[in-house]
């Protein structure tokens, strides 16, 4: 583009703006517009259907409650069921040129409210040296043990037996890491009951509206 040609255009919209101002800045407004209206980025779905990891806790005609996690401050989440054993790796990163002697310390596992859930848990390992500009990953290490989230039965033998749980629960612990300039990480683990996310089956086509194939 020459002298003459930027002049031009230059002038061509100078003109534009002083006919039609309102016209000329609809791009520059439609472009903030985009930006200011723009809903925030949501965190990953979890890997199973019909709940939700929700920040405001309120529950909706159109939500399924049972199934709605209410999650709280967490750095690392992991959805879980009922008498599983949940593995969590977790990496941690030495963006520095010296080695770092690191010890992790667990807490225990407990519900918002403060209430101890005695769960079997650890990190492995608990301790290792971090190499200069290196990675180390560690597993931790869950047992989820609904026999203080949900109902009890009696057994034949007379024991008690842990009955299912009516909605998602959340267990919090926290992992410290020494020699690691980070703060103490909030692992939630989210306990749904069974029948969230469910695969369904028709036993027969009826009036039930069940999706028969």
């Amino acid at each position: 583009m020459d002298y003459t040609d930027y002049m031009n255009n230059w002038q061509t919209g100078y003109s534009n703006f002083m006919n039609n101002p309102v016209s000329a800045m609809q791009p520059m407004m439609n472009a903030v517009s985009s930006m200011m209206g723009s809903p925030a980025t949501t965190a990953p779905a979890p890997p199973h259907h019909h709940h939700h990891h929700r920040h405001g806790c309120g529950c909706h005609e159109h939500d399924d409650c049972a199934c709605s996690c209410c999650i709280r401050c967490a750095d690392v989440i992991e959805y879980a069921r009922c008498g599983e054993e949940r593995r969590i790796p977790l990496s941690f990163d030495n963006d520095t040129r010296r080695e770092r002697d690191v010890t992790l310390q667990l807490g225990n596992f407990a519900t918002e409210s403060g209430l101890d859930l005695g769960w079997k848990a650890a990190v492995t390992p608990a301790a290792f040296k971090l190499a200069p500009c290196g990675e180390t990953t560690v597993v931790l290490s869950v047992a989820v043990d609904c026999g203080k989230l949900g109902t009890t039965t009696t057994g034949p033998d007379g024991q008690r037996i842990p009955g299912p749980i009516d909605g998602c629960k959340v267990a919090y612990a926290t992992l410290r890491a020494e020699g690691c300039s980070v703060r103490p990480l909030v692992i939630a683990v989210a306990v749904l009951p069974d029948f969230c996310g469910a695969h369904r089956t028709c036993c027969s086509c009826g009036c039930c509206h069940c999706n028969c194939n």
